[in-house]
């Protein structure tokens, strides 16, 4: 999982189809969404596909194959964040963790997770422009779900240490970002 979730699969997109080094764009992150902001729909779309993909899938396999135990789950979700976070193929340098977070995410809830996500993701990225904000919001929101509706077959308080290790994680991938305040979308008339 760790070497899974350690491959760069948006920089090596940007290095070979944009003939770009994507982290000189925006948050200089070598993420899914500089291949977008490098100018490319098409290739941001298949970044965000293999980025999501490289969590969703071996967590998918494995609780297809056999019963994931809850100590496997927490151990899938903690591998991702830092083989994508403190990528080796970065020199220990790597993303914010969001594709693997939502691939991990998909994996773990079949699905469920997406409308949670999406839903959150989209609502407070229309009413306010700073990142940080948006994504710790949309992951808190994902927190409160698994709380009141457990729909897994991994014990609440098992997925409850992923979720807020994960949270965490994001927090701290972000928190250069949080001195920024809120800053809202203007409303055109």
């Amino acid at each position: 999982m760790y070497i899974s979730s350690s491959v760069p699969w948006a920089y090596i997109v940007g290095k070979i189809q944009l003939k770009s080094d994507i982290t000189t764009y925006g948050d200089n992150n070598p993420g899914t969404v500089n291949v977008f902001r490098a100018g490319s729909i098409l290739w941001g779309m298949i970044s965000a596909f293999l980025e999501i993909s490289k969590s969703a899938l071996p967590i998918l396999f494995t609780i297809t194959i056999s019963q994931m135990s809850d100590s496997t789950m927490l151990l899938c979700i903690l591998s991702s964040l830092i083989g994508h976070g403190f990528s080796p193929f970065l020199k220990f340098k790597g993303g914010k963790s969001l594709a693997v977070t939502a691939g991990t995410w998909l994996a773990i809830t079949k699905g469920e997770a997406f409308y949670i996500l999406g839903s959150s993701l989209i609502f407070l990225k229309t009413l306010q422009k700073n990142d940080a904000i948006t994504v710790t919001f949309a992951f808190s929101t994902l927190y409160i779900y698994i709380i009141l509706r457990n729909t897994t077959s991994f014990e609440t308080e098992s997925l409850l240490y992923g979720i807020t290790f994960n949270l965490l994680f994001i927090i701290f991938k972000h928190r250069k970002e949080y001195n920024q305040k809120l800053n809202f979308r203007s409303i055109r008339k």
